[in-house]
């Protein structure tokens, strides 16, 4: 038996699309952090209805801003504990007590994460991580063929722009520009996660800080969610650091 861990992207999503197809066994694991597009919802329903296994559902009950607020501490690109405390530390209790020790962990991942598996690999011991993309040379050209063969649409967020379906195009390790996106795409979800960052910053107090580091005038400073607004409402985001990142959960706790 394989335990696809079942992110909402569409490397897992194909990797149970492909485990079907090749006549596998296999769960679906789907973590919920509370604050993911509504678009994600019916795509991992439209994956678990289209290879005819029912998603198994964990939820730690916390959005990331309340483990920031009860960690005491803003998770940031090197240290990302919502990950840990919504979706590494559910799914290896539920593994625990449902699946024995030899039936592997499916990370939707392929060879050029091969850093990423390598890592979750010696994290995980001696549960077995593996990829199935990669054992079933499943390769990401192939990704829009095989979801056209079950008539599965896509999560709408790429189709936005985002390079990841995860928590509704917020992440402690994404970069200024996707922050940017998130602000010109759904101003309401950004205008959110600001003030969750105020709350949270003023519940924690002198020891809290953002995670969006900002270069002006060749100083680096990290700013807030509305503090980054006002940097681009005034146009004055033109620094080469206007990076992307992305999300690089759960295997990176």
């Amino acid at each position: 038996m394989y335990h696809i861990s079942f992110s909402g992207g569409l490397g897992s999503a194909v990797s149970a699309l492909a485990a079907y197809e090749a006549g596998l066994e296999f769960t679906l694991l789907f973590a919920d952090t509370k604050i993911e597009d509504e678009d994600l919802y019916r795509f991992v329903d439209d994956v678990s209805s289209a290879v005819g296994v029912p998603i198994t559902r964990l939820c730690d009950g916390r959005t990331p801003w309340q483990v920031f607020e009860d960690k005491r501490y803003i998770g940031n690109t090197r240290t990302a504990h919502c990950s840990s405390e919504l979706k590494t530390k559910p799914i290896k209790i539920w593994l625990d007590q449902n699946a024995a020790m030899d039936e592997p962990l499916v990370l939707g991942m392929d060879w050029s994460e091969q850093d990423r598996i390598d890592r979750a690999v010696a994290r995980w011991s001696p549960r077995p991580i593996i990829s199935l993309l990669n054992e079933l040379n499943v390769w990401r050209p192939d990704y829009a063929k095989i979801l056209a063969r079950f008539s599965i649409k896509p999560p709408r967020l790429y189709d936005l722009g985002f390079t990841h379906n995860n928590c509704g195009g917020f992440c402690v390790k994404a970069g200024k520009k996707q922050f940017a996106l998130l602000k010109n795409v759904f101003p309401e979800r950004y205008a959110f996660h600001a003030a969750e960052m105020d709350r949270v910053m003023q519940s924690i107090g002198s020891t809290a800080r953002p995670f969006l580091r900002h270069t002006h005038n060749k100083t680096t400073q990290y700013l807030t969610l509305n503090e980054y607004e006002k940097v681009l409402v005034a146009g004055a985001d033109q620094q080469e650091d206007f990076d992307f990142a992305g999300c690089g959960c759960f295997t990176d706790d």
